[in-house]
This record gives C-alpha cells, sequence and structure tokens, in this order.
C-alpha cells in the first residue's frame, strides 16, 4: 500500500490518499510503511487527453502557419516511418503527455498498430489506442491499454459508417471519428450512442450538438489546434449550452503544447471572448473526469475510492482556499508546477523528474524525422 500524505485533495481539502492494488482504497487519514509526502502540494486526478495524434510528436512546433488543408495535402502523406521511427516517435509523444500530468491518452493510430501499441505499454501511461476497423480485431494490448476503432467518420460514406461502428460494437468497443462537416452528425442519427466519441465538431449545427448530447455521445473540442489550422469556432460552450459535457484533447503538438493546462486556458479564453458565461473550475472537469468517460474509461478521471489511481500532485497552488483551486489551476498551471505522477498506482514522475525515461534523449533520438518529412 501507498499513502499520499497531506496534500490539499481537490473537493476534499487537506488529506491523505490511500492507495492499494492500483486503486484508490480511501481518502482521509492514514498512515503506512510507504509514504509519498505531498504537503504543500494540490492533489488532483490524472488529466485525460481524449484526442492525440502522438506520432506526430517529433514534428513539435513545425505547424505554427500551417492550415488543415495543407497539413494534410502536403505534410502527413510524408510521414511515412520505418518500424523503429515509429516507436521512438510514439514513444516520445506519450512520454512528453506523462511529463505533463497527462495519465491518460486517446491516441488515434498511425496504421502500424503492433508497434505502437509496443511503444504506448513501454512507456507507462494508460492508453486508448484507436486501430483501424480492419486491424482491431486481432489487437492484443494488455494492461495499461485499451482499443477503440478509429474510423474516419462522417467523411466516408454512411455505408462505411455503419460498417465502422458495427465492428466496435461486435467487439464490445467504442467508435471514435472526427467529423468537420455540416449535417453529417444528423447522417448518423439512428446510430448515435455513448460509445460514440466524435472529435471537434466546428461545423455541427445546434440541432446536431444536441442530438450528440442526447445520446451520450462523447465530443472532443481541440481549441488552439481548431483555432490555428482553420478548423472553425471551437464549440465548446454551444456544445455545453446543447446539454452537453465537452472533452479536451492536444490533437497535434505541431502547433500546440503537449500538455491540457494550454487546451483548458483555450476554451476559457474562446468562451469568454464570445461572452459564454463559463466558470474557470468547470474546465478542469473536462480535462478529467469528463474527458475519461467521453472515451468509455468510468475508471478514472476522479479521487473516489475504487476509482483507478492516476493522480497529479501540483506545486504552486496549496495557498488558494478551496472555492478558487479549481480555477486557479485552471487558469495558471503549467508543465512546470507538474511534480508527481502516478499511473494505477505507480509512480512515473517525481520531485519533477520522469522516474523510467529520459525525455531530452527521446527527443535526440528523433531529431531529425520533422526536417526529413518538412524537407
Amino acid at each position: 500500500m501507498l499513502v499520499i500524505k497531506g496534500g490539499h485533495v481537490v473537493g476534499v481539502g487537506v488529506a491523505d490518499v490511500l492507495i492499494s492494488d492500483g486503486a484508490i482504497a480511501g481518502i482521509g487519514s492514514f498512515s503506512g510503511s510507504s509514504e509519498l509526502s505531498a504537503h504543500g502540494l494540490v492533489v488532483l486526478p490524472g488529466f485525460v487527453d481524449t484526442h492525440r495524434h502522438l506520432v506526430q510528436a517529433p514534428m513539435r512546433g513545425s505547424g505554427a502557419d500551417l492550415s488543415l488543408s495543407a497539413f494534410l495535402s502536403d505534410v502527413l502523406p510524408r510521414l511515412v516511418l520505418s518500424s523503429d521511427e515509429l516507436r521512438a516517435a510514439v514513444l516520445l509523444g506519450a512520454v512528453e503527455a506523462l511529463n505533463a500530468g497527462v495519465t491518460t491518452v486517446l491516441d488515434w493510430g498511425h496504421g502500424s498498430m503492433d508497434v505502437e501499441v509496443e511503444a504506448l505499454q513501454e512507456s507507462g501511461i494508460r492508453a486508448v489506442y484507436g486501430a483501424s476497423p480492419s486491424d482491431v480485431d486481432r489487437f492484443a494490448g494488455t494492461g495499461l491499454v485499451s482499443a477503440a476503432v478509429a474510423s474516419f467518420g462522417p467523411a466516408l460514406s454512411f455505408e462505411d459508417n455503419v460498417r465502422d461502428i458495427s465492428v466496435a460494437r461486435s467487439l464490445g468497443l467504442s467508435t471514435t471519428m472526427h467529423v468537420t462537416e455540416p449535417g453529417s452528425v444528423a447522417r448518423l442519427a439512428d446510430l448515435l450512442g455513448p460509445d460514440l466519441h466524435f472529435v471537434h465538431g466546428n461545423a455541427c449545427t445546434d440541432d446536431e450538438l444536441r442530438l450528440l448530447a442526447s445520446a451520450g455521445c462523447g465530443l472532443t473540442v481541440t481549441p488552439p489546434v481548431e483555432s490555428m489550422m482553420g478548423h472553425g469556432s471551437p464549440v465548446y460552450g454551444r456544445f455545453v449550452a446543447a446539454g452537453g459535457k465537452p472533452a479536451l484533447g492536444v490533437d497535434v503538438v505541431i502547433n500546440s503544447s503537449s500538455d491540457m493546462f494550454e487546451q483548458m486556458r483555450a476554451a476559457l479564453w474562446l468562451e469568454r471572448l464570445r461572452g459564454f458565461p463559463l466558470s474557470a473550475g468547470s474546465l478542469l472537469r473536462s480535462a478529467t473526469i469528463d474527458g475519461a468517460r467521453a472515451i468509455g474509461l468510468p475508471s478514472v478521471g476522479s479521487l473516489e475510492v475504487g476509482q483507478r489511481a492516476d493522480i497529479v500532485l501540483l506545486s504552486g497552488f496549496s495557498h488558494l482556499p478551496e472555492e478558487l483551486l479549481p480555477g486557479g489551476i485552471v487558469s495558471a498551471a503549467g508543465i512546470t508546477d507538474v511534480h508527481t505522477v502516478l499511473v494505477d498506482g505507480h509512480i512515473v514522475k517525481r520531485d519533477g523528474v520522469l522516474v523510467h525515461h529520459d525525455l531530452p534523449s527521446l527527443r535526440a533520438a528523433v531529431h531529425g524525422l520533422a526536417r526529413k518529412v518538412l524537407a
């Protein structure tokens, strides 16, 4: 057993967190032979990134002025990697996520499932791997890595949508899909359900957003990338108004940071600018429990007895009273405040240092990939 001792547990106050067999066994006052001091630190659930293309991690910062159409036509087709390059790229992306306090990520696969799943398992992150409909039946992930069907969604024919969703449902899996065109959600109205997860949705009408919300579908918004690449105005506030609970994702680090702090702040800024009365602290739910539910992982995203022990300790915010703490984290926290990270009860970052991986070395290993792709 492990006791996280004396931290400020978000939503509770100063308390200990007892961990047993990778799960939260109690929140209160405990002692044990193995204690992790959290005095002066804030204890919160690990962040859940519900949409990322981890393979693009080596191209960090390379697309600040790229439109989506230019990226899809001129850059992405050249992202052809060997197995070793692919493994290194996905591993880097996953470790960057862990370093930022992201304990769960939905990784939209690049097409080489076995290699990518191996990299995810090596990283120590909890992951949902978005596999192609043709490959998912041979998915062999174990432990922290599960699968979803990654469908190209409404951009395909209706028959292809039905096929992809049917494959996922026959295997008891969720389906994740991009949705970028108006009317495409309405076309899928009879197929909607809580096992469907959509990404972006910038062109969705209010009626379509209400359809998604009433059916319990997940919807991930990626505000920095959508704003930078011309997707259209992010629908975070409109989905809230429609009765939905939006999730947040990094998407790609070619023009966004690898953490959820930027995603939360970007959503907050954009909604405040357009006059939507959004509470800053509410974004913390989108980046944790609402994200977990959106991708079908109800056992993570909150600090409750029985939940898996995916936990982040933040420095620099213990001075705030409970009522100001969520909003303070959303508005001001960053990667440098991520002090300690646990996934399934295992410490993967401690005192600001990754335990099992060396981030500079992982970046050095893929140093030439971006230049090769962009040449």
